[in-house]
């Protein structure tokens, strides 16, 4: 995982070490560093995770602007709010694809995560809650449609949306959506049009 310091964070954004101390302490817009041995032995180092160092940008872009404290914390919340939508759930047995098609989404906004069949489908569908899961039909072990009945079975997943995505034409439109698919598309997949499809579902949750 990778890390900044205090002193990483200073040299690219123009604030003193009180106002890092006073963002992290009394305002709260970031956690308290974890602190660790100097790899030379010269002391103790407080590390922050790398997103800090954009969160410390965005405060002071956002103050050369104008915004009082309060407005800051409302656009931030704001933001964490947005990308809690924003989660999306890619599941392909083909890794390339899969791992492209997450890119393109964290490119577009969204948070995502992969996984590669039925069963860790599940699991992570369970653990990460994300708004959309783009679902191959075609997996190893639990396939599509298996997974599609157990998350619209369960009330913690239900309302999750499925965009289910194959190559494989053995299974008409009409089965996958029975089997609790909100949308069908046949591989190849236009990737502009699945985030459009994407963007539609988390600005209208009830559109299906």
């Amino acid at each position: 995982m990778q890390r900044v310091t205090a002193a990483d964070i200073l040299k690219v954004v123009p604030i003193t070490r009180k106002t890092l101390w006073l963002w992290q302490k009394k305002y709260k817009f970031f956690p308290d560093p974890m602190k660790e041995a100097h790899p030379g032995g010269k002391g103790i180092v407080g590390y922050y995770p790398a997103w800090v160092e954009e969160r410390c940008k965005k405060v002071y872009a956002l103050q050369k602007k104008g915004y009082t404290i309060s407005m800051i914390k409302e656009h931030l919340d704001r933001e964490e709010e947005e990308k809690s939508v924003r989660k999306i759930l890619i599941v392909d047995d083909e890794k390339k694809f899969t791992q492209l098609l997450k890119k393109f989404f964290e490119k577009n906004g969204f948070v995502a995560q992969v996984a590669y069949d039925g069963l860790d489908a599940g699991l992570k569908a369970a653990q990460f809650m994300p708004s959309i899961i783009i679902l191959d039909i075609a997996l190893p072990g639990i396939n599509g449609m298996e997974v599609c009945r157990n998350l619209k079975s369960n009330p913690r997943t239900s309302n999750i949306k499925i965009i289910t995505i194959s190559g494989d034409l053995r299974h008409s439109e009409k089965v996958i959506r029975d089997a609790g698919a909100d949308i069908y598309f046949t591989k190849p997949v236009d990737f502009d049009d699945l985030l459009r499809v994407c963007d539609e579902f988390v600005s209208n949750p009830e559109l299906v």
